[in-house]
């Protein structure tokens, strides 16, 4: 008995799936440019309005303290890649320090040209080392930078919280435009704070959301359809919970060696235009606008961070046109930095690739 069969052009889909792919690709291009508009208006306004003060500024800057504070800024990104290195060697792979350095630098400057600030850098060094992992750790090597962000902003969140009880008052004489009481907006960034701190905590929780009936029917679920991907994910989370002094120290290091590190620049530049205003004010401005730098609205956190430090320093004293000028020669020092990653990647591309056993990145058996 003869069987009708219906031809069916496989490429009649074809052109649906590529639509999507094109709309999905101008989609993240198109927020990538509005982020760049976003940033470039901001740093545009500032520029245009003090643009003489920030001339008078450069004409008098005692330019000794400029290379103490390029290399100060430059310290901090080397020991967040050291940072890495340890939490890598944490779940057994074998990570150079020199390959840490290279993929923190890349990661930096990817953070500024690719959508998603900060989390797009991050992708873009998970995409690279799992691409020169061998098959069995390229789950483990991209985990160890998911940590690492994990690590950087509990740090960051812990500072701003020791911060805020005595900077309460300074925060109080922030003038942000809104028409808020100035003890709520303290309360509000109090909550945004803890809130920041319990999501980046949260990980470690995963056997108490295992439990729950949705939460761990889900994870179980995805667990299948990963095959065994998220079982390997909360066996790396396990794995560091052990290790939990090692995570307290870098913590600690992070506070110091990167967060409050970032700061010792703003200082020096402070000291450089002859402009008075007292550490802790500054210490704070910096570790506020760097919270708000965590959002993938700006690139890199660039504009978000400068008007928040510079709201911030006003309310401490400092005139409005010499706190515009510092924090544009603060961010040029940044966007130095970054873009400098960019060599790192370039030079990084250049090398010979290596063979599975003799790549650097490796499982340890």
């Amino acid at each position: 008995m003869a069987q009708s069969v219906t031809n069916v052009d496989p490429g009649e889909s074809a052109p649906v799936s590529g639509s999507r792919t094109a709309w999905k690709f101008c989609k993240s291009i198109c927020c990538f440019l509005l982020k760049i508009l976003l940033a470039v208006v901001i740093i545009g306004y500032f520029l245009c309005k003090y643009h003489e003060n920030l001339l008078k500024a450069l004409q008098s800057f005692d330019y000794r303290y400029l290379i103490p504070a390029c290399l100060l800024y430059g310290l901090h990104m080397m020991v967040a890649a050291w940072r890495w290195w340890r939490l890598a060697r944490i779940l057994k792979v074998r990570l150079a320090v020199k390959e840490a350095l290279f993929l923190t630098m890349e990661g930096y400057f990817f953070s500024l040209v690719i959508p998603g600030g900060a989390i797009g850098g991050d992708v873009v060094k998970m995409g690279i080392i799992s691409k020169r992992s061998p098959g069995g750790s390229k789950m483990e090597g991209a985990f160890s930078i998911l940590m690492d962000r994990i690590i950087g902003m509990i740090a960051l969140f812990a500072l701003a919280l020791v911060l805020l009880i005595p900077g309460a008052g300074l925060l109080c004489r922030v003038d942000t435009g809104l028409q808020l009481e100035s003890g709520i907006f303290v309360v509000l960034v109090a909550l945004l704070c803890l809130a920041g701190l319990g999501a980046s905590c949260v990980i470690f929780f995963h056997r108490f959301i295992e439990r729950l009936p949705l939460l761990g029917t889900m994870m179980h679920f995805g667990d299948r359809v990963t095959r065994g991907m998220v079982g390997r994910m909360t066996a790396a989370t396990d794995t560091y919970a052990q290790a939990w002094p090692e995570l307290l120290l870098l913590i600690t290091v992070s506070v110091v060696g990167v967060h409050i590190m970032t700061t010792l620049p703003l200082i020096l530049l402070f000291l450089g235009a002859g402009v008075p205003c007292s550490i802790f004010s500054i210490i704070l401005a910096v570790t506020f606008g760097n919270i708000i730098g965590l959002l993938p609205i700006f690139p890199s956190g660039v504009g978000g961070r400068d008007a928040v430090i510079v709201m911030i320093l006003i309310a401490a004293g400092v005139a409005n046109a010499e706190a515009v000028s510092i924090q544009l020669m603060y961010t040029a020092i940044l966007l130095f930095f970054n873009l400098l990653g960019g060599v790192f990647f370039v030079l990084d591309q250049g090398r010979k690739e290596q063979r599975p056993e003799e790549n650097n990145l490796q499982r340890e058996q």
